[in-house]
């Protein structure tokens, strides 16, 4: 009898043990995304507030740190993401509050919004570096040049900038919140606040870039 139950315990043991040991990559690119991005755009904000006439190529632009970060963190995240936009959720209770039911229905359109601008700001700037096609230096001033323009008077590229930062602050945000459930208040306003700050710094990059002296 004695050794049945010990050895169901080690049984027991042994499951804990390899589900403590799995490691969580949803977790994983929750957390990556939502790191990369306010450390992006704090990198983005401080570059834009410092840089002289003639933009000069930074480490973020080196196709070595492109590539790191692309493995790392986008290919990880992409298909977190894709197996989150493709799953079936389930119905919002009636008793939910209303705050979390909008959360819930605005959650997979941000998703989709910072999907579709990281494809399309791969393809504009990043695959032309890694191709071979641009020296680090010529990434800042075309996304400077990119960021100026404008199409009959409405500068579309820095609207679709701004509206990414939103998209990704606020997504990114929910990330953090995801991952540490246990959070305490506390804990959860300082990620809010963070993802809040995080949205202000990439504004602030965005416009400065798109507008030369404006807020310097």
């Amino acid at each position: 009898m004695l050794r049945h139950v010990s050895v169901k315990g080690d049984a027991r043991f042994e499951r804990q043990s390899s589900s403590v040991g799995r490691f969580d990559w949803s977790r994983y690119a929750q957390l990556s995304f939502a790191g990369f991005l306010f450390l992006h755009l704090a990198c983005q904000a401080y570059r834009a507030w410092t840089d002289g006439l003639i933009p000069q190529a930074g480490i973020e632009g080196e196709p070595w740190a492109v590539a790191i970060v692309l493995f790392i963190v986008w290919l990880p995240f992409m298909a977190y993401a894709a197996r989150e936009l493709s799953r079936r959720r389930s119905p919002v209770a009636l008793g939910t509050q209303g705050n979390e039911r909008a959360l819930r229905v605005v959650e997979p359109v941000a998703l989709a919004g910072v999907m579709l601008f990281a494809l399309v700001h791969g393809a504009q700037l990043a695959w032309p570096l890694l191709a071979g096609h641009w020296l680090a230096a010529d990434v800042r001033p075309e996304l400077i040049a990119s960021l100026s323009a404008t199409w009959r008077g409405v500068p579309g590229a820095g609207i679709a900038y701004l509206s990414a930062v939103g998209a990704g602050a606020f997504y990114a945000t929910r990330q953090a919140l995801k991952a540490f459930p246990g959070a305490t208040p506390k804990g959860s306003r300082a990620i809010v606040l963070l993802g809040v700050l995080g949205y202000l710094l990439g504004s602030y990059a965005v416009i400065r870039c798109a507008s030369g002296t404006l807020l310097r």
